[in-house]
């Protein structure tokens, strides 16, 4: 948007492209006009609970660049807050202001972007629709007159906690969250059913973004292709802001979307193409913001349908458009949870493979920002709690356990792939130990076995480098046998960090397949019939001789052995006759 201001001073502008096709590097400073600042404290109110998730984008704004920088003031503020709200009682702020306890959230918000300057002043500034509002010009003048104090009261409390990094004010969990989300690549997906691969490399090489071998450092504007997903771009840090201005995103060429939600539908279809075909229908349990769907229908065929439920009744109309610009023609839209949905329904007929992603904790996801503006506002208080949060665990777990165990009832399902962002085991091990165990105590002749991830996937993912989340899960009780067939990922700097399981349906036995034949009748026996006896026309069958009473109680072998004893014995009195 034109005329933002920042803190400096006015904005660099947007990044753009000229005619000859080449990328003007310009460096993106943190906005300070009136809208931000009142997003960000309508967004902390959210966060804490105060009100609820506003119906459409705070004070309208809808620029991802914007939209980025709000939700960093947001959950920056929410970090702080305890800080914040001690700096604001040291100094007696509110004693001197009475009349801005009614907008304590905004006061907090731009109290912590005073605290990003340094309590520095910023240059003055003007608002970009020419004229400012005045309970933020009006909060932002009084926080100036104390900066001083504030400045000293921050740096007393630093001295106080120990703390000689400004992070260390926040808990653990939420500094290591921070540490790992620096320096986060940007994950793309090359959308084949608008580009193939060589097109959009072409258009990138045209712009000037610069192509490198994975493992080399980051240049400005560089990316690589993922060697495990053949559709897959990852970008450097520092093009994160360009690449949302980017032709190839707006015209649906490119998706952005995390990889570990590509790599569960990249799994889900290499299962079904080992055991099925690519024509086969799928089902998503959890459509969220459509990316999952979308990149299954850009791997089966054109013919297979994919299934996707849960979405809310509020962004129908805008997951069908964005289906409709990715040219995802076979994603269907259920609009009903999945856990209502019956497993017998003719309409699953075709269903082979379910992708089973439940609402979960989001502990393992590592840029938070992102996760916000591509998937929703609404994940703003899940978030905001940190990796370590387990108020909510219960509900999420119950909910995890009762649509994998609905998956499974499914009975023309062959594959079903288990897939959450969180790091805890309640939500990943300890949950498939326990349905593991309730399908080896199924009465079932084919039900569901645990299979392990493919080694290749297995072997590129997992690097041996420690992670910083490691000291926040706790693993005693994960059962041994269950966690090694499992695929689990902690965060790191290169990606977030997920958990995938998978199930495959056994095929019946033998006597099972006869059985069910006979019982319709297509072994040409009578049908209903059990006994495996054939039943020919004409034929009378003879009578059998009645069983004496001391063979009614053997056996046929050891009856037929007292009857050639009886003749040898009948033989032999014979010739001593004679």
């Amino acid at each position: 948007s034109s005329g933002i201001n920042a803190e400096y001073g006015e904005a660099d502008p947007q990044p753009s492209f000229e005619e000859n096709n080449t990328i003007q590097h310009t460096k993106r400073l943190l906005p300070y006009n009136h809208r931000v600042m009142l997003a960000a404290s309508v967004y902390l109110e959210y966060i804490q609970g105060q009100r609820g998730l506003p119906p459409q984008p705070a004070y309208f704004i809808s620029d991802p660049y914007l939209m980025r920088q709000t939700f960093k003031l947001a959950l920056g503020t929410y970090h702080y807050i305890a800080v914040i709200e001690d700096l604001l009682l040291e100094t007696y702020f509110y004693s001197s202001y009475v009349q801005f306890r009614q907008c304590q959230s905004l006061v907090t918000v731009m109290l912590y972007n005073l605290k990003l300057l340094g309590f520095k002043a910023p240059r003055p500034f003007t608002c970009e629709f020419g004229e400012t509002v005045r309970e933020v010009q009006d909060v932002h003048d009084a926080l100036l007159r104390f900066k001083t104090k504030f400045h000293a009261a921050f740096a007393r409390c630093r001295i106080k906690c120990n703390a000689y990094r400004e992070d260390l004010l926040m808990g653990q969990d939420l500094m290591i969250r921070q540490r790992c989300s620096l320096n986060t690549p940007r994950y793309i997906r090359v959308n084949t059913l608008r580009r193939n691969k060589e097109q959009v490399i072409m258009t990138l090489d045209n712009r000037g973004y610069t192509k490198i071998a994975p493992g080399e450092p980051w240049s400005p504007f560089s990316y690589y292709c993922d060697p495990l997903i053949d559709q897959l771009l990852v970008f450097s840090p520092n093009s994160k802001d360009d690449l949302t201005n980017f032709a190839l995103v707006h015209d649906g060429s490119l998706q952005l979307q995390d990889r570990s939600t590509v790599l569960s539908g990249f799994i889900l279809q290499k299962l079904i193409t080992t055991n099925g075909s690519a024509n086969d229908d799928l089902i998503v349990t959890d459509i969220g913001n459509g990316n999952t769907a979308c990149y299954l229908a850009a791997l089966q065929n054109k013919e297979s349908s994919i299934l996707a439920f849960g979405p809310e009744p509020s962004a129908t109309e805008k997951l069908l458009a964005k289906s409709e610009t990715l040219n995802a023609s076979n994603v269907h839209i259920v609009n009903e949870p999945f856990l209502q949905s019956s497993s017998k329904d003719k309409i699953f007929k075709g269903v082979r493979g379910i992708l089973c992603n439940p609402p979960s904790t989001l502990s393992g996801v590592v840029d938070i920002i992102e996760l916000v503006v591509e998937e929703g506002e609404k994940f703003l208080p899940t978030i905001a709690k940190g990796p370590c949060e387990t108020n909510n665990l219960p509900r999420y777990v119950t909910t995890q356990y009762l649509t994998l165990k609905h998956a499974l009832s499914f009975p023309k399902v062959n594959t079903v792939v288990y897939f959450t962002r969180s790091i805890h085991p309640q939500e990943n091990e300890l949950l498939i130990k326990k349905v593991v165990d309730e399908l080896c105590d199924s009465s079932e002749d084919c039900p569901f076995r645990l299979v392990p991830v493919d080694g290749t996937v297995r072997d590129s993912l997992i690097s041996g480098k420690p992670s910083y989340y490691e000291p926040l899960v706790n693993m005693k009780n994960v059962h041994g046998d269950t966690a090694v067939k499992c695929l689990r990922v902690m965060p790191t700097e290169e990606m977030s960090g997920f958990f995938i399981a998978n199930f495959q349906r056994m095929a019946a036995k033998p006597s099972t397949i006869l059985e069910r034949a006979l019982e319709k009748g297509t072994l040409g026996g009578e049908p209903g019939r059990h006994d495996g006896k054939k039943h020919r026309k004409n034929k009378k069958n003879k009578p059998k001789k009645p069983a004496t009473a001391g063979e009614t109680a053997m056996d046929p072998t050891t009856s037929s052995m007292i009857k050639v004893r009886e003749k040898k014995s009948r033989k032999s009195a014979k010739k001593k006759g004679a």
